[in-house]
C-alpha cells in the first residue's frame, strides 16, 4: 500500500517550508511516528513523523528546496519492509544524485547563490565542507570579473522583510532617545552575583520594564490596522528580538508579571537558546506584546528599532558603560545605559515616550523600589 505524505497546514499563516535535511533515505525502514525529514518553516525547524510502518519509495524534494503546503513531501510502501532489498542498488540510487554535506553547509551555499553540486568536496567520501565553498568562490572570482553575488532569501528571511516592510510603511514610526541612570541597577546586580545563582542584567531588565509596561498600559498594547482601535493588553509579554543564523526571531516571555528574577533568567535563557538552535515552536514565538532588543552584548550606541506589528512600540537597550557625568557642580563616573524606544505615533506621543524611559530610569536607579512596591 503506498501512502502519500503531504506537507501539512501548520497553521500561523505558514505556506511553505523549506526541507532542512532527510533523516531516512529511500529504501530504508520506517516505523510510525518515526522523524523522515526536518523542514524550517518561517516559524521554526521541526521535525515531521511518519504516518505509517514500512519503508520510504520516493523523496520529492531534495535539501534546500520549497515546499508549498499540501504538496506530496513523500511515498510510503507500507508493505515493502518484508522485501529484501539490494543495498548496493540502494547506493547506486542515491549517491548519483546526492551531494554530501552538513546543513550548515548547505545553508551557507544557498546564502551565497554556489551551486553545490559545481563544488568539489575535499572532507571524507568527498564530503563538501565550509572551506570547499570558499576555494570555490575564490575560482569563480579569478575565471570572472563580475560576480554574481545575488543572494537567495531563506524562508525565515522572507517573512523578516515582509513584516518590516509592512511595519515601516504602516506605522509612523518615531524614535525617542534616552541615556538612563543605572547605578543601582549595576550594584543591584553584583549583590546578587554574590549568591550562588549568578544573575545577569537581562532578566532584572525585564523585570524592571514588566513594572514599566504595567504603569504605562499604552505601551504594551496592539494596533488593530481595520479597525483603527487599540487593544491594550492586562498581561505583559516581552517579545525577545533575538540574533540567530536564520536571521531575526523573536520568542516570548509570557506573564513578565507574575514572574521573579530567577525564574525570568531561566526562561530567557532557554528561549535564545531554542531560537539560536531554529528549535522553538509556533507558540513560543507568538502573543508578544511588547518587545526588547538587547544589544548589551554585541555594542552601539543608538538605533532606530522597527515595531514589530501588531504592536505599538519597541524598545532597544544598549551597553552599560562606565562615563563621565556631572552631577551638580561635581564631574563624576557614572554607569549609564542608552535607550532608543521606536513608537507608533498614531496611538502615542513624544511625552509619552519621555514618561516611560523616566519610569524605567527610577527603577534602574534603585531596582529595590520594585520590592517596596510590591503588592
Amino acid at each position: 500500500m503506498t501512502v502519500l505524505f503531504r506537507l501539512p497546514d501548520v497553521g500561523e499563516g505558514v505556506a511553505e517550508a523549506e526541507v532542512v535535511k532527510w533523516l531516512v533515505q529511500v529504501g530504508e525502514p520506517i516505523t510510525e511516528n518515526q522523524p523522515v525529514v526536518e523542514v524550517q518553516t518561517d516559524k521554526a525547524i521541526v521535525e515531521l513523523p511518519s504516518p505509517a510502518t514500512g519503508a520510504l519509495t520516493k523523496q520529492e524534494y531534495a535539501e534546500g528546496e520549497i515546499v508549498p503546503v499540501g504538496a506530496i513531501l513523500y511515498e510510503i510502501d507500507g508493505q515493502s519492509l518484508t522485501e529484501e532489498k539490494d543495498e548496493s542498488n540502494v547506493l547506486n540510487e542515491i549517491l548519483p544524485k546526492r551531494v554530501l554535506a552538513a546543513p550548515s553547509t548547505r545553508r551557507k551555499a544557498r546564502e551565497r547563490g554556489i551551486p553545490l553540486e559545481e563544488v568539489k568536496g575535499t572532507g571524507p567520501a568527498g564530503r563538501v565542507l565550509d572551506q570547499d565553498l570558499d576555494h570555490w568562490l575564490n575560482q569563480q572570482n579569478t575565471e570572472e570579473d563580475i560576480v554574481d553575488a545575488t543572494i537567495k532569501l531563506s524562508p525565515t528571511r522572507r517573512v523578516i522583510a515582509q513584516r518590516l516592510q509592512q511595519s515601516i510603511q504602516q506605522k509612523p514610526h518615531v524614535t525617542h532617545f534616552a541615556t538612563v541612570n543605572v547605578n543601582g541597577l549595576v550594584d543591584y546586580r553584583n549583590k546578587q552575583s554574590q549568591d550562588q545563582n549568578k544573575l545577569s542584567y537581562l532578566p532584572i531588565l525585564l523585570k524592571i520594564m514588566g513594572k514599566t509596561l504595567q504603569m504605562h498600559p499604552l505601551f504594551n498594547a496592539h494596533y488593530d490596522e481595520q479597525e483603527q482601535k487599540v487593544i491594550p493588553h492586562p498581561s505583559v509579554s516581552i517579545g525577545l528580538a533575538t540574533d540567530t543564523e536564520n536571521g531575526l526571531l523573536v520568542p516570548v516571555l509570557h506573564q513578565v508579571e507574575t514572574k521573579n528574577m530567577d525564574q525570568l533568567s531561566t526562561e530567557a535563557r532557554a528561549l535564545i537558546e531554542s531560537a539560536k538552535s531554529g528549535k522553538c515552536t509556533s507558540a513560543q514565538l507568538s502573543g508578544s506584546t511588547f518587545t526588547v532588543s538587547n544589544t548589551g552584548p554585541l555594542g552601539g550606541a543608538w538605533a532606530t528599532p522597527i515595531i514589530n506589528p501588531p504592536e505599538v512600540a519597541i524598545a532597544a537597550l544598549h551597553p552599560i558603560e562606565r562615563v563621565p557625568v556631572v552631577e551638580g557642580e561635581q564631574l563624576g563616573i557614572g554607569w549609564r545605559m542608552n535607550v532608543s524606544l521606536s513608537f507608533d505615533h498614531r496611538v502615542l506621543d513624544g511625552a509619552d515616550a519621555i514618561r516611560f524611559t523616566n519610569t524605567l530610569e527610577y527603577y534602574t536607579e534603585d531596582p529595590t523600589r520594585l520590592l517596596r512596591e510590591w503588592v
